[in-house]
């Protein structure tokens, strides 16, 4: 069983499910490349639910990405689920693991602090990618540093060091990591979306 990834339980009582795709028709799409914009809507849909955090995004066709020069306009599927919070919310190791790699992906609408780590179940390895940290968080990690499940270890970044973004957490699942390191694909074309698929699963599952 997986330990709370904010260090405590995500419920419907502290949580609301934020949509960033076409099918949202409370979302102005053609805006959603604004980063003003895209940090209104989606706090004023937290705090008129009355939570702490809002959840989702896994395979969300999204315009977000053409703010950027990083990206394609071929290359819009997001492969992970998005927690946004506020600045300084902290992230718990969800299983044991052991520090894959980290890097501070510097460029604008990139992940800013990235921490992967790596974890192993029943003989099966795969791995976790945490984006849009504070740099912080990267200080005083070293590769293959042991984190046990519930321990705390990285912050929400703020704009000026996660990226560009609105404080949240990019949570990723990575069987391969295809020899990367702090860095994967976290959105992709939809030419390759079967791939990424089978690659990047939908982590839910380790988010409690």
């Amino acid at each position: 069983m997986p330990s709370p990834i904010l260090g405590k339980k995500i419920t419907p009582k502290n949580s609301c499910t934020i949509r960033l795709g076409k099918e949202n028709s409370d979302l102005v799409f053609e805006k959603t490349c604004d980063p003003h914009y895209l940090n209104d809507f989606i706090f004023s849909e937290i705090q008129k639910k009355g939570v702490e955090y809002g959840i989702g995004g896994y395979l969300e066709k999204r315009a977000i990405y053409q703010a950027s020069e990083n990206f394609t306009p071929e290359r819009n599927i997001h492969l992970a689920v998005d927690i946004w919070g506020e600045v300084g919310t902290t992230v718990h190791a969800p299983l044991d693991s052991i520090v894959h790699s980290f890097k501070y992906n510097a460029l604008p609408y990139d992940y800013g602090g990235t921490i992967i780590l790596q974890h192993q179940e029943n003989e099966k390895v795969f791995h976790t990618l945490y984006g849009h940290l504070s740099k912080s968080s990267l200080i005083g990690l070293e590769k293959n540093q042991v984190i046990k499940a519930g321990t705390p270890f990285c912050q929400f970044g703020d704009w000026d060091e996660n990226g560009g973004w609105p404080p949240h957490l990019h949570f990723q699942m990575i069987i391969d990591m295809q020899n990367m390191e702090g860095d994967y694909v976290g959105v992709c074309e939809e030419k390759d979306l079967e791939f990424y698929k089978n690659n990047c699963p939908d982590p839910s599952f380790l988010i409690c």
